[in-house]
């Protein structure tokens, strides 16, 4: 028999989940004879004609049953290189103008199979392929990208059904992109900074990368000019010596900050000594070398003066990020970033000033 099948929860066609964060959806209206003593879903998560993700649960006999696909989501992405975006920024910063790169949404689709006894005197094995209410055996699915929603933003969005990237509608979270940047008070920047964002609340798949003195202010008018929608930030220059570095937010996307160089740089070097044996002879000689080891530099660098949204966001996005990279000698290089001490102080109400966030910047490459 033919088992027409609803999806429903945290998913639908034309929405946009991210894949690190839990996404449940529930499938209703199965079917079931009345004395099969076992009744089995079986979810299959497909992404270009190939199974990424392979989920089953027994229903009980219940005409719905959910999934966390999360996991078949977060294998979409296994091949995922950042060097392409990382490229493209570095592109940016030697243009006149501002430069667009792909950021890729991918689209998933689903096949659900029922498994059961049947009810009659054989007791058959029976398995059945689900449709949607079109007859689709592969059922369309939606669309998902690298990052994850924190549990605060997860829990401010009342519906479920709602729970796609486009509805971040709170204040302190820049709506329908993969930004995570204060919008509440100016961006400070040195003289080469660059800004980017996602805009998926239009459908759009593109990152915007481009030179600071491009920036336009912030405002919810499109610029016919250069294509983007005001998302960034307002941006202030600053005279003090700034680095700029690019890193992978929580939400997948490249963002972009300028800190300033403290005046300190280190290198770390190690050396071990060895003993030569010289040939057997009469007289045995030893001499002894020297074998230099890990050569990198390492330098410490502060946020500069934050307002406490700002402090925050270097915090918990910068500093907790996983992959960084610094712009050094006219290239992005990878680097380490580590906090300047085991506890970073956001702010202080017994003290008149503005907070600021250090940390140690270490090359990735020996060298």
């Amino acid at each position: 028999m033919e088992n027409v099948v609803t999806i429903s929860g945290m998913f639908g066609v034309d929405k946009t989940y991210f894949a690190d964060s839990p996404v449940v959806i529930n499938i209703s209206g199965l079917e079931w004879p009345e004395n099969s003593p076992f009744n089995v879903v079986r979810l299959e998560v497909l992404y270009n004609d190939s199974v990424v993700g392979n989920l089953n649960a027994d229903s009980g006999g219940q005409s719905s049953i959910s999934f966390d696909v999360s996991t078949a989501l977060r294998a979409i992405w296994m091949d995922y290189e950042f060097g392409n975006e990382v490229a493209a920024a570095q592109r940016a910063l030697s243009a006149a103008t501002g430069q667009s790169a792909q950021r890729l949404m991918r689209t998933y689709k689903l096949r659900i199979h029922t498994e059961y006894l049947s009810d009659d005197e054989d007791r058959t094995f029976v398995s059945n392929t689900c449709v949607d209410s079109l007859g689709n055996e592969e059922i369309p699915g939606g669309q998902c990208l690298i990052g994850r929603m924190t549990e605060w933003e997860r829990s401010l969005i009342a519906n479920d059904a709602d729970a796609d990237v486009s509805s971040l509608e709170h204040t302190g979270v820049r709506n329908g992109d993969a930004s995570t940047k204060p919008i509440s008070s100016p961006e400070r920047v040195g003289c080469d900074s660059i800004t980017s964002w996602t805009d998926v609340s239009t459908g759009l798949t593109k990152s915007i990368f481009y030179p600071s003195d491009a920036t336009p202010e912030h405002d919810d008018t499109p610029s016919s000019q250069q294509g983007w929608t005001g998302h960034a930030p307002i941006v202030v220059r600053d005279s003090e010596p700034y680095t700029d570095f690019l890193f992978v937010n929580r939400r997948g996307a490249l963002e972009t900050c300028s800190a300033q160089m403290l005046e300190s740089m280190n290198v770390n070097v190690s050396t071990k000594q060895h003993s030569l044996v010289g040939r057997p002879s009469f007289k045995p000689s030893r001499t002894l070398t020297s074998i230099t080891q890990e050569e990198r530099r390492s330098w410490k660098m502060s946020s500069g003066l934050q307002t406490r949204e700002w402090a925050e966001w270097w915090a918990f996005e910068f500093l907790t990020a996983r992959r960084w990279w610094m712009l050094y000698k006219g290239r992005f290089v990878p680097v380490i970033v580590e906090p300047a001490s085991s506890s970073t102080g956001i702010y202080d109400l017994t003290k008149q000033q503005m907070p600021s966030v250090e940390f140690n910047v270490t090359l990735a490459l020996e060298g």
